[in-house]
């Protein structure tokens, strides 16, 4: 069977520029944004993650995970506290005053999911979500090889 010539990343791009006007519409009256929301999500589910953990988790270089971080810190929505063991690690925690912040994107992550999905079965959902992971799996294999062959030949 042939392979019809889509470009799915124009449908991916597509679907994550809406999504970040959706969080920014829903931000608006708050100092972060769609850039900063997928980070504080993040922390706060994964209390005392490490910045190359977040880095790792949302396949974010490190220089983007940085700038996000110092944005909610400027905000008072995150601490970043040193590792006792190795002082070059350091792990994210939310504030108090990010509680209700927090609230509002679970809200708002809630409702665009189901504005995505709307008119999937539920089985569609599953579908749909077991073909993104393989193709993130896909992507990331695919530029890491890249990176490699790249990398291989620069020495």
């Amino acid at each position: 069977m042939e392979k019809k010539s889509i470009s799915y990343g124009v449908y991916a791009s597509a679907i994550c520029r809406y999504a970040n006007r959706n969080y920014d519409l829903h931000l608006r009256d708050l100092p972060i944004g769609s850039g900063q929301q997928f980070f504080l999500l993040r922390i706060y589910e994964n209390e005392g993650i490490s910045l190359y953990g977040l880095a790792q988790m949302g396949h974010f270089d490190k220089a983007t995970v940085s700038r996000s971080v110092q944005k909610l810190v400027e905000a008072g929505y995150i601490r970043v506290i040193p590792d006792e063991n190795d002082h070059r690690c350091r792990h994210l925690y939310v504030t108090e005053a990010a509680m209700p912040i927090i609230q509002r994107l679970l809200c708002t992550r809630a409702e665009w999911n189901q504005a995505l999905t709307s008119g999937f079965t539920e089985e569609e959902c599953i579908q749909l979500e077991i073909l993104m992971q393989k193709m993130v799996q896909n992507a990331k294999s695919y530029i890491q090889a890249k990176e490699e062959k790249i990398c291989s030949k620069e020495y």
